[in-house]
Order: C-alpha cells, then structure tokens, then sequence
C-alpha cells in the first residue's frame, strides 16, 4: 500500500502541470477580457489612399470589426452603434478609439466604397479588405467566422458572419471582445474601464 502511495505520489510531482488558460479571461457587462498576450501576426490590405497594416494599429487603442457593406442590417448596425460609442466617450473627456472595419467580401467591397460605407457613419473610420489569403492570418488568430453563400450569383450573394466587435490594445493584442447585442452607454463604460490601465 505504502508503495502504491509513494509510486502515485512521484508520478503526480513529475506529471506536466496543466497549461494556464491563454488567454486569461474575465467578464465586464458587454465584454468578455482575453488580455492575450500575443500581438496580432503581420498584415497589409487595402483601404482607400493607401495600406492597412498591424503596424496602424500599434499606438493607441482599435475597436475592429470584421463585416461587409453589401451587409443587410448587422453591419450598419454595429457601427452606427461604434459611432455612438465614440460620442459617448468624447462626452466623458476619454480618447476616441481607432475605429476599424475589415471587410470579408473584396470581391465587391473595394477600398473606395469601403471608404463610402464606413464614412458615412464617421469619417475617422477606416474601411479595409484583403483577399482570402492575406485575411487568413489575422481572421485565424481572432478566431473570425465567416462563410459565404451562392457568389454564382455575383452581385446578390450573401455572407453569414458574427457581429462582434474586437477591442485591440496599443501593443496591437486582443484585449477584449464585445459580442452581440450591443449596447452604445455600456460599451463605452467597458471601455473606458478597459483602457484606464488600472
């Protein structure tokens, strides 16, 4: 018995200890924290006048959101509900958030009507697309679901995608994602708790 007791004992001390949850997490009232500690991997698409890449994101803190314009309702929505957050926070003193909305359909979104869409919810927005192998990376890390429908159809074709909203820190890593149904005042409270650096 005692043997049995020393031989479980020593393969319990040497037994891997279980990997920490990557990343950690927490719950605020509209957002769920990640803190992951791995930067977004490298990026380059396009947007009207120029590149995106990670690089734009480093610096100061992005709410980014994967859609297209073609979009019935989830897409206006949302960032008409990111145009509010932003009035929201400019109303407490706090730094607007970068706002970035990444398309999943280049095949009809260019960077000029990316540009039209998103600016007409707020001219600071940045409108952006890539083809499928250069969204992969970024789409995998941020674990972004998105399938599209019937492009024989060329023009009518419809893509079956999440409404989430991903809050991006300075050092360009996920630190919390926002999920649907969105509500503009608590977002901004989450977000202002988010990025206060306590």
């Amino acid at each position: 018995m005692a043997l049995a007791l020393s031989g479980a004992f020593l393969a319990w001390r040497h037994w891997p200890a279980p990997a920490p949850a990557l990343p950690p997490s927490g719950q605020l009232p509209t957002a769920t924290v990640v803190n992951d500690v791995r930067p977004l991997p490298a990026f380059a698409m396009r947007r009207e006048g120029g590149a995106l890449t990670d690089a734009d994101l480093l610096g100061r803190w992005t709410l980014l959101n994967f859609g297209y314009t073609f979009c019935p309702d989830i897409c206006p929505t949302t960032l008409a509900t990111l145009k509010e957050v932003k009035a929201q926070l400019a109303t407490r003193g706090a730094a607007p958030p970068q706002v970035v909305f990444v398309s999943i359909d280049p095949a009809r979104d260019t960077p000029a009507r990316l540009a039209e869409f998103t600016g007409f919810f707020d001219p600071a927005f940045i409108g952006a697309t890539g083809g499928d192998a250069e969204l992969a990376a970024l789409v995998k890390h941020l674990g972004v679901h998105y399938q599209r429908h019937d492009e024989q159809d060329k023009k009518l074709y419809v893509v079956d995608h999440s409404a989430v909203v991903y809050l991006i820190d300075p050092q360009g890593r996920l630190k919390a994602i926002f999920s649907w149904p969105h509500d503009p005042a608590a977002m901004a409270t989450d977000y202002a708790e988010l990025t206060s650096g306590r």
